[in-house]
């Protein structure tokens, strides 16, 4: 008996230790280089570098980020390819007052994408090329004419395809097979 208990155990432990996708280890690695990267905000006339692996940034998204800024993404993974191109799935459940009146068939969604990141001028955006929600393809830009529909009362209307700028001590991003690589 007591083996079938320890044998039980051993199983339970390398279900836990072993079947996570994410790793607090690896989100901590891409947290920390961020902070060190917002403090030092100085020009210089050389750009340095950095390069993370896709499962490093899929645990800095999922573990750090989403918890601190996106709380509505209960899920997001990415896939890095050559020429700048990502495809991904992210999971979205909205729930509470600030979500009353979104429809509830919009409150928990699956959506897969692709498409390429582009970045210049300190600023990055997301070219979607083909979009999926709950498993029923849309037309990026039609998708994107709704939602600026839907900003009645915004003095500026935003896009999906808006550019953002990056993170701060940032300059560049390019993205190769299972790996970003930062300038800063």
């Amino acid at each position: 008996m007591k083996f079938k208990i320890l044998i039980l155990c051993l199983f339970i432990f390398k279900i836990f230790s072993f079947g996570s996708e994410f790793s607090l280890e690896k989100a901590e690695k891409v947290d920390r280089f961020l902070k060190k990267a917002r403090g030092k905000q100085k020009r210089s006339v050389f750009l340095k570098q950095i390069t993370f692996t896709q499962d490093e940034l899929n645990s800095y998204l999922n573990i750090i980020y989403t918890k601190k800024y996106a709380p509505e993404v209960k899920y997001i993974k990415l896939n890095l390819e050559k020429g700048n191109y990502v495809n991904g799935t992210m999971k979205v459940k909205l729930t509470g007052q600030k979500y009353e009146k979104v429809p509830s068939f919009l409150k928990n969604i699956e959506v897969e994408f692709n498409g390429k990141v582009e970045c210049e001028n300190y600023r990055m955006r997301f070219f979607f090329e083909d979009l999926k929600i709950n498993g029923a393809s849309f037309s990026p830009e039609i998708l994107d004419e709704a939602f600026s529909a839907a900003q009645t009362n915004f003095k500026v209307k935003k896009s999906m395809f808006d550019w953002f700028d990056l993170l701060p001590g940032l300059k560049n991003s390019v993205i190769g097979y299972k790996k970003i690589t930062l300038y800063y």
